[in-house]
């Protein structure tokens, strides 16, 4: 029987703060990729990295959030498990204030931009950052009502 390419898919744990703008609109803080990033290169997309070795997926997001933005998350909510074809997507997001720029200094990638969905079709987005964005607008949005 012939085996198959893709034996396992790598574990990432990701990391989306985002907050509400002065017209209410959800807005969520994306990583610009510079040229020379392994995937992603040159468009936006989320914070974070694989899980390694025993790792839970929360202390794999902390020690990635700390070392791409110098940043302790507060209150990190696991949102979802997103599989894709190549890696499995542990998504955390986490609501912040105003002042979360400041707070933040970007390590990886070319810098950082709180984004609406609408402003995200003006840029260039990853397809795994628009998935889950989109997911996380509806449940957002639900958990308003």
């Amino acid at each position: 029987m012939e085996e198959p390419i893709l034996h396992s898919k790598r574990q990432v744990a990701v990391y989306i703060p985002y907050r509400r703008s002065a017209n209410g609109a959800f807005e969520f803080f994306l990583q610009k990729r510079d040229m020379n990033a392994p995937t992603h290169a040159g468009i936006f997309s989320m914070f974070g990295g694989g899980i390694e070795n025993q790792e839970d997926s929360k202390i794999a997001l902390m020690r990635e959030v700390q070392e791409e933005l110098c940043y302790e998350p507060k209150n990190p909510i696991y949102l979802m498990k997103c599989e894709r074809s190549v890696a499995v997507f542990h998504v955390f997001i986490e609501e912040v204030g105003n002042d979360f720029e400041g707070l933040v200094n970007v390590q990886e990638g070319e810098y950082g931009k709180f984004l609406t969905r609408e402003a995200m079709c003006d840029v260039e987005v990853s397809a795994i950052a628009h998935l889950v964005v989109s997911d996380m607008s509806e449940w957002l949005v639900r958990q308003d009502r």
